[in-house]
Parts: C-alpha cells; sequence; structure tokens
C-alpha cells in the first residue's frame, strides 16, 4: 500500500523597499497641543468646578450651610499647619493599611484555594454570594461586641469590605487564563501553588489590579463611615471622627476640609498608586492599551 507524499508549499521571499521618511506638514498650535495633556483638562474641570462653588456659597451667603472655596481652602491649610488634619489622616491610613493589607491575604489565600480544588471552589463561590451583598458598616456593631472599643473592629469591617470583591474579581481573572497557558504550565510540572504564582497570577494580572482598586475604594469609604458613626470607638479617632466632631461644633468649613481630605486622599491613590502600578505592569507587557 502506498502512502501519499503530503504536497510541498512553495515559499517566497520578497525584499520590501524602505518606506519613505514622512514629512511633518504642519505643526499643530501651541494651545492645541497643551489641550491634548490630560492633567491641564482635568485641571480646568477643576478649576471651573471650584468657581461655581465659590459662586453658588457667595449666592447662597449661609456660612453654616455651604462656606465658600476660599474658606474651605483657609480651614484645609490651617489644619495642615497646626498638624491636627494631618494627624488624623495618619490614623486612618494606619488603620486602613492593617485592614487592607489583611483583606488581600486572605482573598489571595480563599483563590488560590478555588482554582485548585472543588471544595474550595464550592466555598468561595457560597461564601461571596452570602457575604458580598452585605454592607460591611452594617457588621461594625458586631465587630466591636466581639473585638472591643478599638481599631480592631474597624480592621474587621474593612477586611470584609476587600475581601469578597478582590476575591471575586481575582478568580474571574485566574477562569478568564488561555487553555494554553494552563497547559504550559502542566508541562513545566507546575501546580498547586507554583501553578497560581507563575501562570495564573501574571496572566489574571489585569483583573487583579482591577480588584485592588474596587476592594481600595470600598475600603476607603466603609472606614470613613466608620469612624463617622462609630469613631469615638478607635480612641483616638480619624478623618472621620474629624468631619463628625467639626460638625457637632459647627465648624462647617472644617467639615468641608475633611471632605477634601477624603477626595484629596482618593485621588492621589488613583492617580500615583495604582496608576504607576499599572503603567509597570500590565501596560508595559502588553497585556492593556494605555488609551
Amino acid at each position: 500500500m502506498s502512502t501519499l507524499a503530503p504536497p510541498i508549499r512553495q515559499e517566497f521571499q520578497y525584499d520590501l523597499a524602505p518606506a519613505a521618511p514622512a514629512s511633518l506638514q504642519r505643526r499643530l498650535p501651541a494651545a492645541q497641543r497643551l489641550w491634548q495633556q490630560g492633567w491641564l483638562r482635568k485641571t480646568v474641570l477643576l478649576a471651573g468646578l471650584a468657581l461655581l462653588w465659590e459662586l453658588a456659597a457667595r449666592w447662597q451667603d449661609n456660612d453654616l450651610l455651604l462656606p465658600t472655596f476660599l474658606q474651605t481652602a483657609r480651614a484645609f491649610f490651617e489644619g495642615i499647619a497646626t498638624g491636627e488634619l494631618v494627624e488624623k489622616v495618619e490614623v486612618s491610613l494606619a488603620v486602613l493599611v492593617q485592614g487592607y493589607a489583611a483583606g488581600i491575604a486572605l482573598a489571595f489565600v480563599l483563590t488560590a484555594l478555588a482554582v485548585s480544588t472543588r471544595l474550595g471552589r464550592d466555598l468561595l463561590e457560597t461564601l461571596v454570594a452570602m457575604f458580598n451583598p452585605l454592607p460591611a458598616i452594617a457588621l461594625l456593631p458586631l465587630a466591636m461586641l466581639w473585638l472591643g472599643l478599638g481599631n480592631a473592629s474597624l480592621v474587621f469591617v474593612i477586611v470584609h469590605a476587600v475581601l469578597w470583591p478582590l476575591a471575586l474579581g481575582t478568580y474571574a481573572g485566574f477562569q478568564s487564563v488561555p487553555a494554553t497557558l494552563r497547559m504550559a504550565g502542566r508541562n513545566y510540572g507546575l501546580a498547586g501553588l507554583p501553578f497560581v504564582v507563575q501562570i495564573l497570577v501574571p496572566a489574571a494580572l489585569p483583573a487583579i489590579v482591577s480588584g485592588l482598586k474596587i476592594g481600595w475604594a470600598f475600603a476607603w469609604r466603609t472606614l470613613i463611615a466608620a469612624e463617622l458613626v462609630f469613631g469615638a470607638s478607635s480612641g483616638k479617632g480619624g478623618l472621620g471622627w474629624y468631619i463628625f466632631q467639626n460638625r457637632n461644633e459647627l465648624y462647617t468649613d472644617k467639615v468641608f476640609a475633611g471632605l477634601a481630605a477624603v477626595i484629596l486622599i482618593g485621588l492621589a491613590v488613583e492617580h500615583l498608586l495604582f496608576a504607576t502600578l499599572e503603567r509597570t505592569t500590565v501596560q508595559r507587557w502588553g497585556m492593556r492599551s494605555n488609551g
């Protein structure tokens, strides 16, 4: 019985002519080039909002209800100069870092179990379905009953706020890893935790970073809300307690200064920490465009 030889496909190679150098026909005007800078557009928008705030406050003419932008800025810089606002920010960030780090560690353990064993997957799906819809602030009274009137109760609710959205996002990212990458990892003999760390985590990094950003936002707003409602429980009192205390004393400009600090810290974390993390990882590795 004769066997048919597969047809041989001919190969062709053409030498392409070098592309002609592009010449700049017309240089864009300076104003148009500046307007293409994202930071400048956002700065103009913020300046416009501040101007609207100033005009609305002057028209309303009641400092107790709505202080002007300049009064709020003065209260903000006075709080920084006296150290009062800085101290409150340090207290809040110290609690936040503890809860955020513990939430990340627990989310990674749960997700690693979920992708390694069927029982772990069932456990993660059940716990996420049960606790993800539950507001973290609703657990604070129980946390204070179990852990006492201290920072431990605040850390507990922050862990709850971070854990479930981060675990859900990370697990979804692991599930989207292509089968080819999984097979390549197994061909190298990887299994269990080394398989998760060396294959799944780098491949699912965009989803993990998104989960970290969502977890950070949940943790920050949960901490401020907890300090607003039960701020005295943390002993020293953080930024939320600063807002609550000044509201009771009718220092509305300081209340707005505390809110401005909350917003500025959120912007700094979003545009400095997470933007740098994305630029040096997922964008640099071509896993997400920077457009």
